[in-house]
């Protein structure tokens, strides 16, 4: 006899679920019939599948609950489907493909958990000056505001050859600048000032930067952390300016190129 069972949604779902992931698990289940399974708690409140659940719902589809205690691997049979049929690469298309659809809600899950845990987890979060880490005024960084706990510290391992040093940069805008300075009829305090100032024009590869810090001994690592070159703790990133180097490098950018 089937057990009769109220199924609540999580108050705390940790996934959004838009329009256009919803309309894809509701033309999976319509097209393809349910696939995974879902899993509630002992009080009837779902831990995982919300998404999958509501569309179910909306459909009509009938529910049946299977009990355990975590300690087996449950597993949904489809019976209809063989290896080679097109409605199964199908399914198994659209399984992975709903999930590209959603996304986390970055602030829930920051706010329910610690960073140790994040990091327990390799969960780590944008801190791009268009993220939510940015909540300060301008677009800047607050560094009251408590997003520091959305960053993971990367692991820099070599990837490839260590790179040349000559690979690290572009001096190029910069050295125009610095002729275009030189050329003119500025009073030297005032040239020096620009020629300070051209050098935010430099630009850093900091995927080789990466690479070539992977390769390099303790003390240049050392050196190339005091410079925020790489990030190894958010907090001392944010110590050493890495973040407003950021900003600022992504400002300019907007500056050369309006359009993109």
């Amino acid at each position: 006899m089937k057990k009769a069972v109220s199924i609540k949604a999580d108050p705390h779902n940790y996934r959004l679920h838009p329009e256009a992931n919803k309309r894809i698990i509701r033309k999976s289940l319509e097209d393809l019939g349910a696939g995974r399974s879902i899993v509630i708690d002992k009080e009837d409140c779902i831990i995982a599948g919300n998404g999958v659940y509501e569309e179910a719902q909306a459909l009509g589809l009938p529910v049946r609950v299977v009990e355990s205690d975590g300690s087996e691997l449950i597993v949904v049979k489809r019976t209809d489907l063989a290896t080679e049929d097109e409605r199964r690469r199908l399914l198994a298309f659209a399984d992975n493909h709903t999930s590209d659809t959603s996304a986390f809600d970055t602030d829930m899950v920051i706010e329910a958990f610690t960073p140790a845990q994040l990091e327990a987890w390799e969960f780590a979060v944008d801190i791009s000056p268009e993220s939510d880490a940015f909540a300060g005024q301008g677009g800047e960084a607050d560094a009251d505001a408590g997003y520091t706990q959305k960053v993971e510290s990367p692991i820099y391992e070599p990837t490839g050859e260590r790179p040349g040093t000559e690979e690290l940069y572009n001096m190029d805008r910069y050295e125009e600048l610095v002729r275009e300075i030189e050329q003119s009829d500025a009073e030297e305090g005032v040239k020096e000032f620009l020629r300070m100032a051209a050098a935010r024009h430099i630009v850093f590869d900091y995927g080789r930067i990466a690479e070539f810090y992977a390769h390099a001994d303790k003390e240049t690592q050392r050196l190339m952390e005091d410079s925020a070159l790489v990030i190894i703790d958010y907090n001392r990133a944010v110590e050493l300016g890495y973040v407003k180097l950021k900003t600022e490098l992504l400002e300019l950018r907007r500056e050369d190129y309006p359009d993109e």
